[in-house]
């Protein structure tokens, strides 16, 4: 595999000129904000705003799915194009998969390859436009990472399908636009072979959403009480919900990759640089340093890991255990960074007051350290899908299934 993330042919070249000075002119005004999704679960309309409208603007020239077929909104390029895209926009401490707050990201690709002909027609071109916000709606109280045990129903009556359960721990501040949901089409049929997804405007009568406040952030709970939702809104066909799943996990669970990395360690040592103890400024304690290039080493292994991944997603073959193996060393990672940071700052790591924390928001990074163990599944889950994918305990190995 080549790790060469600069193609330089002369199209290429001039499509990075073309991206680099129109991320020039419209990333103006984001010289102050901190990129939440990556660093924060505090409210920032302003952040929201910018965002919204920046993956607006990257949607109206094709660039949120720029290899997408052109039918549905993409513009047909390549992945070279794709990864000019991604490391112009690193540049600024942000990724199209986080352009805004949305799980499009996820839904979009697996729309595309599991949606009819019309339904792509019809609910891609909106989320390619970056004009909709969507949330994956999954887990239920019952559950937990065990999505199979699904008993959100969505029986047909007609030309729609009447949804009655209750999901929890999903979404974010803002209301959703669509709710892409896991449900059970068929009570009575075997495990696995009882669900579908289905595409739910989030704004049909009998939705009820109701906040919740967790250490990894503002998470909701959404009941459905006799929605009628239009049967065309199935994607993938009834009771063919888990094969859906396995394309929409997969890249959940690591497998969509990417080329960035998480700017923590520049963070920290702006921190270092500037605070000092007894009149010397943190970074020039030995044990601090030390502390640090642990730090950089954990971030750059995983580097490696989403950048392999990345690759692997979009020249369409797929790496049978990268997802869950990015996915488990990034949650533990995460863990060792919250701890490492508690050691440099003591107890300012602790406090949210960003006077303290003016760089970033150190907070919420010790915080979120335990609190991502058990979001988007759990570490058991990283590796039970890690071990089917190497052949442990199984005659024959799983494949990652094809994401795009």
């Amino acid at each position: 595999m080549d790790f060469n993330l600069q193609p330089d042919t002369p199209e290429i070249s001039a499509f990075r000129r073309e991206v680099r000075a129109w991320l020039e002119e419209n990333m103006k005004g984001s010289e102050d904000l901190r990129w939440s999704a990556t660093w924060s679960t505090r409210e920032n309309e302003k952040e929201y705003r910018f965002r919204r409208n920046l993956a607006g603007k990257l949607g109206g020239k094709g660039w949120l799915f720029p290899m997408f077929p052109v039918e549905y909104g993409g513009l047909g390029l390549t992945i070279d194009h794709q990864l000019v895209l991604e490391t112009e926009l690193d540049r600024y401490g942000i990724s199209l998969s986080h352009v805004f707050y949305t799980i499009a990201r996820i839904v979009a690709p697996v729309i595309l390859k599991w949606g009819s002909e019309e339904q792509k027609r019809e609910f891609l071109p909106p989320m390619v436009r970056g004009e909709i916000s969507v949330w994956q709606v999954l887990t239920e109280p019952q559950g937990g990472s065990d999505i199979a045990t699904c008993r959100t129903r969505a029986i047909r009556d007609g030309d729609h399908y009447v949804v009655n359960g209750q999901k929890t721990m999903v979404g974010y501040h803002h209301p959703p636009d669509f709710l892409w949901t896991l449900v059970c089409t068929d009570p009575s049929a075997p495990r696995h072979e009882n669900l579908g997804w289905i595409h739910i405007p989030g704004n049909l009568p009998g939705i009820t959403i109701q906040p919740m406040n967790l250490m990894m952030g503002i998470k909701n709970t959404v009941f459905f009480d006799d929605v009628r939702v239009p049967a065309i809104n199935l994607v993938g066909g009834e009771n063919n919900g888990w094969k859906v799943a396995n394309t929409h996990l997969e890249i959940e669970h690591g497998g969509e990759g990417g080329v960035g990395v998480d700017p923590v360690v520049e963070r920290v040592v702006e921190y270092c640089q500037r605070m000092q103890v007894d009149g010397k400024p943190l970074i020039e304690d030995a044990s601090i340093r030390v502390l640090i290039a642990d730090m950089m080493i954990d971030l750059h292994v995983l580097k490696l890991f989403t950048q392999r991944n990345f690759w692997h997603r979009y020249a369409r073959e797929p790496h049978s255990y990268g997802g869950a193996q990015y996915r488990y060393y990034q949650r533990m990672m995460r863990l060792r960074n919250g701890e490492r940071l508690q050691q440099i700052m003591g107890y300012d790591a602790l406090v949210p007051d960003l006077t303290v924390n003016e760089v970033v928001d150190f907070e919420y990074v010790v915080r979120n350290g335990p609190g991502q163990l058990h979001g988007g599944g759990t570490l058991d889950t990283d590796r039970l899908i890690f071990a089917r994918r190497v052949g442990l305990g199984r005659p024959t190995k799983e494949k990652a299934p094809t994401t795009i």
